[in-house]
Formats: structure tokens, sequence, C-alpha cells
């Protein structure tokens, strides 16, 4: 007994040894971890220097396939500038583009758009205070040696050979100006935020002036001060192989000379002034007045272990404000984001009906701050934060997509920001977090306590311009905060949130039996082996497009589609059955009670909602992928046997009646937004407002609804297989997934008498319209050009149309843009719906200076002549027709299982066929320049056009 007892321990400390080692992952592999340990880049990553002093970091990622990021990271911003410089940076950016040593002109954007590239998308630039940075996203085929050749010689040029031609220089001014005219900071309080310091006086884009006043002369002074190699981070990320990339990087780039006025870098840090800095702005609108009361500190950069761990107890700290302002009915809502440069913004953001609600607001959150200063948290609601933020610390293991490693990469050279990628040191981190003490986060708050005493800034959005107790001032404000921390305080009494024992709900029956497998039920099956996607009918009509995908929470997406939607009635119908999805929703299913429904979805992360347009109706469900019989047979009881609450019903109806004719707030927003504005003048020429029954909603139309009458127009509008398109996505497997699919939907019965649909095209009108709205700025006009009309729904014609927007695109780029410099950026959108309205909408938004409309309408006139009259060149299509396959092939990738599910979508709802998508490149080829010509004379008529445009009230 002694013996096997004995043996007994020896197995078990084995195992416990084994254990330990697969649960470390890096145990026995590395040190032991400690705090100032730097986190460690992910596995793979190569980083080097070149002896000229230019950094790379090289990083082997296979998804997407065929592609590869390529940053170029210049740690030169506007803040390098001098006084005569300013704006030089930004504008330098641009000569980029304007023409190198090796690509003179515009050949470099038409040499990478040749491979299917988009300037803009694939090839751009941006430039900051403190960076700028060029991108390149390659595809990366079997001919990647020459793309990757070329790439490395752009960077070349970008680094030492950029051409400053005098002439263009000078037009290029124009297209800055408009790109300025056009920027809008989206802040009405950024003035404030952004201090007195370097930061504020030296925006990147400049204003006008400095454009204007920049020269040849100025740039290259700037361009030779800055650009140097040790400046330079080369920035690699995709399907490369690491030795060939540093050989080709080391024998393109390693030649250029290191400046040898390579003077250190000075870094500028964000200040404020000292004491209460203050903004006040009038909004009408709202409802309530707000204070943000905003303490710049120090950033926390995330560069070893114990950063990571830092910034999660502050984390804790503003869920434990947030946590108690709540439990105390403080309106107060508190965060801490990182702003610019080296600082962080903690912001308490504090609201109040009157002047003098929000003094006292501001005084129960002074005091709660101090409270919490003075006297910590117990030990219950320290367990509580701690047990909060381990639920949200975990390693994402899944396979990242090459842009986004690049993102994180981009921190890491410009900050020394570092993401945690491996699962030994999130343990550490979560074992740091778990010990965390009361102490460790009233330092915290008792840091940025002290911050504020130096500097606070106040942002005051009062909702009257006038009232009897007066505005609120930073006076008064920091008084209020005064009176807060002289209050009386005890220590704050935890309520602990109740941890109502999980009681598993059970399962009801109607979900969780499996439906019966039949063979006879399946009409066709079809593989698309180069999509990945298997399809099949079954004999009722239902059709099922499966194509899985990677998804680290291995989730199966369903997506329910059918033809049928609220402009098939006509307007007498669809006020008797106005809004029945909604009210139907409410029922839940007839087998189960709801409330048990609701419990069951949520333990088991089933989720679903449902919904009708103007012709078409869908249920959009998920549920995790071993939950697949549970979560078919939910979206089958859903469609066929939906639940009625007809109490819900009697008072959500009152509710309505109740509320008919009152203005919201959002209604008062919505009022006075232009571009809403604008927008829907547009969609009622084009036949997207096709549904008015709400403008006919009274409250007799509201009485008469009847649920029961609801509840049969959605079960003949849901439960009709014959007209159901099922759409499933995510990660899953194909041969456990597929039979329990065909079995469950294979249930629903055919309708004897479905639903009468209107498939009657829309038809465009043929007038031309002009209409314009007040409210441009800064003496800009923008203004919508919609060509719209008819088309014959298909693969091959919806890529026509894209094309199409596509040459407009290219040619509005190059003749408003580069050659006139009327323009920053304008811009080609397209809107087609392939069933059943068959219509198409081209839409050109072009922003300009007020005096520029007549010039820029000739010249867009012009444009679409020579469309016309002169086919584009077949090399012209050819580059559009690479870039399409790059774009299909980047987007609809195999971690993309949104992507595909819209994109499966659209392809029912436009009559597209799968047959077309599997043959992409060939519908693609069998366009030729005639056949567009032939489409742009038949659809884009000038005299037919629609012209929408808002301009600066005068």
């Amino acid at each position: 007994m002694k013996k096997m007892r004995k043996e007994f321990i020896l197995s078990t400390f084995w195992l416990f040894l084994i254990f330990g080692l697969l649960f470390s992952g890096c145990a026995f592999a590395q040190p032991s971890l400690s705090g100032d340990r730097l986190i460690s880049l992910p596995k793979g990553t190569v980083e080097g220097k070149l002896q000229n002093g230019l950094r790379y970091i090289i990083l082997p990622n296979a998804l997407p396939r065929h592609c590869v990021e390529v940053r170029m990271v210049m740690d030169v911003g506007s803040l390098q500038e001098e006084d005569n410089q300013r704006g030089g940076a930004h504008f330098l950016e641009h000569s980029a583009f304007i023409g190198t040593k090796h690509f003179p002109n515009r050949s470099l954007i038409d040499y990478f758009e040749g491979h299917g590239m988009k300037f803009g998308r694939d090839i751009n630039a941006f430039t900051g205070f403190d960076r700028t940075i060029y991108w390149l996203s390659l595809p990366y085929y079997s001919d990647h040696t020459e793309i990757l050749d070329s790439t490395f010689l752009a960077l070349h040029d970008w680094l030492s050979e950029i051409e400053f031609d005098g002439a263009r220089v000078k037009k290029e001014r124009g297209v800055i100006v408009e790109e300025l005219r056009g920027y809008q900071q989206n802040d009405d309080f950024y003035r404030l935020k952004m201090g007195h310091n370097r930061y504020s006086e030296r925006i990147p884009l400049g204003t006008e002036h400095d454009i204007n006043s920049i020269d040849s002369d100025r740039l290259k002074a700037f361009y030779k001060r800055w650009y140097n190699p040790s400046h330079a981070t080369v920035l690699i990320v995709g399907q490369v192989n690491v030795p060939e990339v540093v050989e080709k990087l080391t024998h393109t780039l390693g030649s250029i000379p290191s400046s040898r006025d390579d003077k250190p870098m000075i870094k500028f840090d964000m200040s404020y002034a000292k004491g209460a800095s203050w903004m006040h702005i009038v909004d009408s609108i709202q409802s309530e007045s707000k204070l943000e009361v905003i303490v710049p500190h120090t950033t926390c950069v995330r560069r070893t272990l114990q950063d990571v761990v830092t910034k999660q107890r502050m984390r804790m700290l503003l869920q434990c404000l947030d946590d108690r302002f709540t439990t105390d009915g403080v309106k107060c809502n508190v965060s801490n984001d990182w702003y610019l440069a080296n600082k962080d913004h903690f912001v308490l953001s504090i609201r109040g009906t009157s002047t003098i609600d929000l003094e006292r607001q501001i005084s129960t959150v002074s005091a709660e701050c101090h409270r919490l200063l003075r006297f910590g948290v117990s030990h219950d609601e320290l367990q509580q934060l701690v047990a909060s933020r381990l639920n949200h610390l975990t390693s994402d293991t899944t396979q990242n997509l090459s842009a986004n490693i690049c993102d994180d990469f981009v921190d890491y050279i410009t900050a020394g920001d570092r993401t945690l990628w491996m699962p030994c040191e999130m343990e550490w981190v979560r074992q740091q977090v778990a010990m965390t003490t009361s102490s460790q986060l009233q330092q915290l708050l008792g840091d940025v306590l002290k911050q504020m005493r130096r500097s606070r800034l106040y942002a005051y959005t009062s909702v009257k311009k006038d009232t009897k107790e007066g505005y609120l001032t930073a006076k008064k404000a920091d008084e209020a905060w005064r009176m807060g921390k002289k209050q009386q305080m005890k220590p704050y009494h935890f309520h602990r949130k109740e941890q109502v024992k999980e009681m598993r709900v059970k399962a009801p029956m109607c979900l969780v039996q499996p439906a019966t497998f039949m063979a006879e039920s399946i009409k066709s099956k079809q593989q698309w082996g180069d999509l990945g996607i298997e399809e099949v009918i079954l004999k009722n009509g239902v059709r099922l497009i499966l194509r899985p995908t990677i998804d680290e929470d291995s989730v199966i997406s369903l997506a329910a589609i059918g033809r049928g939607g609220t402009a098939d009635l006509s307007l007498p119908q669809q006020l008797k059955v106005y809004d029945a999805i909604s009210y139907v929703d409410m029922g839940g299913l007839s087998k189960v009670a709801n409330d048990s429904l609701l419990s069951y979805m949520t333990q088991e992360s089933l989720s679903m909602t449902v919904g009708e347009d103007a012709f078409w109706h869908q249920l959009l469900a998920s549920s995790p992928s071993n939950k697949a019989t549970e979560l078919f047979n939910l979206v089958y009881q859903k469609m066929c046997f939906p639940g009625i609450n007809r109490e819900d019903f009697k008072e959500t109806v009152a509710a309505e009646i109740e509320d008919l004719g009152k203005e919201t707030i959002l209604d008062k927003m919505l009022s006075h937004d232009i571009d809403r504005l604008m927008t829907m003048t547009i969609d009622s020429l084009v036949g997207n407002s096709v549904d008015n029954s709400r403008s006919y909603l009274t409250k007799s139309v509201l009485e008469t609804l009847d649920i029961d009458t609801l509840t049969n127009y959605y079960k003949r509008l849901f439960g009709d297989p014959s007209r159901l398109t099922i759409v499933l996505t995510g990660n899953f497997s194909m041969r456990e997934v597929l039979p329990k699919a065909i079995a469950t939907f294979a249930q629903m019965p055919k309708q004897m008498v479905p639903l009468p649909l209107n498939n009657t095209p829309f038809r465009v009108g043929k007038e031309m319209f002009t209409k314009g709205f007040d409210g441009g700025n800064d003496h800009q006009t923008l203004v919508n050009y919609v060509f719209a009309g008819n088309y014959s729904p298909s693969l091959r014609n919806s890529l026509c149309l894209k094309l199409i927007r596509d040459v407009l695109q290219d040619r509005l780029l190059k003749v408003l843009r580069e050659r006139e410099n009327l323009v920053y950026s304008p811009f080609v959108d397209l809107y087609y719906n392939g069933v059943p309205q068959q219509k198409y909408e081209f839409m050109i938004t072009v922003s300009m200076k007020d005096g520029n409309q007549q010039r820029v309408e000739y010249l867009l006139q012009d444009i679409i002549n020579q469309l016309k009259t002169t086919p584009i060149t077949a090399s012209e299509l050819n580059k559009m027709k690479r870039s399409f396959l790059v774009t299909k092939d980047k987007v609809l990738n195999d971690k993309a299982p949104s992507e595909w599910k819209t994109a499966l979508m659209s392809l029912v709802k436009n009559g597209e066929s799968l047959h077309d998508f599997e043959h992409y490149a060939m519908c693609l080829n069998e366009i030729t320049p005639k056949t567009l010509q032939e489409m742009i004379n038949e659809l884009i008529v000038w005299n037919q056009r629609y012209v929408v445009y808002k301009t600066q009230k005068k």
C-alpha cells in the first residue's frame, strides 16, 4: 500500500509539473517575469538597424492572404517646423506624390495602381504633430519580387530623392488650401484642450496664409534637415521571407548616406496654463447643461509589464468612481484617455438642469473624490473591482490581420507603446491586478487631483442663452469644488451587488430537440470551391449559403433574408399592418414564455433580431458554434411560430398614441441637420422613400391596429420558404452544421397563398432638379450631383456600375484636383438596388470655394462628355480590374465573417449569382472599354441630373 501511495504522489507531481508548463506557456522558456520587463514583441518579429541609422521591423503574417503592409514612419511632423515653414511637414507629404527621382510626376501612383492598388486606400500618407507616415498595402502574388523592389525604391525616393519643381509646388497649394477648407475639428472645445504650447502653434495643416507662403526653397530646407535615415523606421508585415526583405532593404535604403548634421530630435511636451482655463458654448437643443472638468496629466506609456498593470489600475479607479456616482444618483461620467504627446485627459463630465444644480453636482463629485482619497475602498468593494477588471483581461490567441498589427507597431515606433501578445505576460499582469491594494488606487487619484490643483480645463455647455441665476463661471466651479472637499465625510458604505446564484434555465424543448435529417428534402447542392461556399436548395424553396470563416469566439452568424416588405403593400394595407414586425417581436415565441426564452438566450449567448424595410425582411441571429441546433430552432420558431403578447401590445400602442405629434430632442436635432435634409431630398427623388405610411399615422390608425392581423401578416412574411435565403458565416464545421440547418429549415411548409409582391422597377424621373440649403462654412459650397436611372441586375452590370464610378473618381481627381487645383477631395458614390427596383444612382460630391462652382460644373460636364465620346484605354480599364481583384481578396479573407455575410446578402438582394461570383475575374474580363462607353452614354445624362447643395448663409 505504501508503495502504491508513493507512486501516486510521484505521478501527481509530474502531472502538476506538466500542467504548469502548459499553463504558463513560457515558464521554462524564459526567465521569471518582473515588472521592469519590457513587453515582448509578437513572436517572429525581426527588429534591426542599418549602418546609416535606418530602423526596420519585419513580421511574417498569414492574414490576409496575398497581402503585405508596408509603412515608413518618420518621427518628424509639424512640431519640427520653423516659423517660416509652418504647414511644411504636411506640404512635404504631398510633395512625395508630386514627383521623385525614379517616379516623376504622378508615375508613382500610376505604377502602384497598375498592380491593383488604389490611391487613398492602399497608397497614402498622414502627417501629424510628431510623425509622418507613408503606407503601401501591397498585393503579394507570385510576381512579388518586382513590386517589392519598386516599393523599396519608392521608400528610397521619399527619404532622399523628392523633387521640388517650383511650378508644381505652386499648383499644389490650391489642393492643400481646399483640404484645409474641408477640414473640421468636430470638437467645440478643441482650442481649450490644446492649451498654449507648440502643439497649438503648429497645427499640421497650417493656415491658408502658411500654405500660400510655402515655396520650394523652404520645403527643401525642411526636407534636408529632417528626412534622414536615423529619423525613419520601415515596417513590413505580411507574407514575406525575412532574409529576402532584409537583403532588399539593405541594398536599396542602406545606400542612403546618414546626415552629418544629425542633431538629436527635440521632444515637445504639451503644457497648460496654471489654474483654471475656461470655455463656454450654448446648445439650446440639449435638455441639461454640462461641465467637463478636464485634468491634463502625464500619460503612462506601456513599455514594461508594470506599465500595463498601472493602466489597468487606472481603469479600476475609473470604475470605482463610476459605480459610486451611479449608486448615489450623481450625474457624472468619468474617463481617462490619451490626448496628445505626453498627456492624458482625466475627465469628469458633470450634468445639471440649472446652474445651481450643476454647482451642487460639482460639489458632490468633489466630495466623493476626496472621500475615496481619504478613506480608500473596502475589501469587498476592491474585490468586486478586481473581478470586473480580470474579466476584461484575456489573451487574444487568434491570427491578427497585418494592417491591425501595423497600427500597434506604429504606436511602438512613435511612442514606445507596446501591446501584450504573450499569454504568460498577460497572466503575470492578471496576478498583479488581483493583488491591487486600496492605497494604490488612492495614489493614482491623489496624483490626478494634485495635477488638478496646478491646471484644470473647464468645458462648459449651457442650454439657454439667458437665465435668472446666471451662467456658471470658473470661479463658481472652483468654489463648488472646494465646498465639496470641505464636506464632513464618513467612509463609503459599499453595497455589494447581489451575486444571485445563477440558476441554470432549463432548455425549452422546442429549441433543443433536433430535427430529423432527410436527404430527400434536398433539391440541389453546389460547392463553389474558389469561394469556399456550399449552397443547398431545399425542396420547399429555402436556399442555404454557408461560408465558414475564422472567428476567435467560435460563433455562427446567421442572416435570413426574404423578398417582401412594406412597399409591396398599398397605403391602406401598410397602415393596417403598421410596424407589425416590432409589435409581433414583443411576443417572443408561442411555445416558450418570454421571460424563460430571454433568460435561456442570455445564458447560452444566443442573440436574434428581426426587421423589415421597403422590399425585404430579415432576421439576424448568432450563437456559439456548439449551439447550432438551438440557433436554428430559435430562428425556425421565430419565423413560423411567433408568440403574442396582448398586454404589452396594448400598452405600447397606448404609449404611441400618447406621444403622437410630440417633438423629441432627437427630432429637433434632426430638423436642424442640413446634411440629413439634403439626404432626404435626394432619397425622395431616387426612390429611397417609397414607404410613407408614417406621415399618414393618426390616432385612429393606431387604435384600429389588431395584434392578430399583425401576427398573421408576420407569419405569411417570414414563414414563406419559397422566398427565403439563409446565409451562415463564422467559425463552424461544415460537416456538423449543414445537416442540422437542412433538417431544421426543411420543416417549413410551403404557403398556399403567398403575400403579393410589387416587382415593378422604380422609374427615376428624367427632369432636371435643383435645390439649395443654407449651412455651409468658411465660404465653402458643397454640391451633390446625382445621376440616377435603371439597369438590369447581374454581377456583370454591378461591376460595370462600379467601374464607371471609379473612372469618374479618377477623372475628377486628375482634372479638378491635380490640373485645376479647385478642390481637394471630390468623391463619387454609387448606390444601386437590383431587386426589385432595378435602379442606380451616382452621387458626385464636390466641396469648393464659393466662386468656383461655375468653373467646376463646366469641367464636370466636359469630363462626362469626353467619356461619352472617347472610350477609356484598355490599360486604364485593366488597372481598375486588377484593383477589383485585389480588393476582393483583401476584404473577403478567411477572418472576415461579417464581410462575407454582408457580401452574400448584397449578392442576394441585387440579383447576382454565385456562379458569376465564383467566376468574378471572368465577369470582369468580359467588360471592354466599349461596354463602359455605351453604359455611360445610357446611364449618365447631364440634362437629367439632380443638384442638391448647401452654401454659407449670406
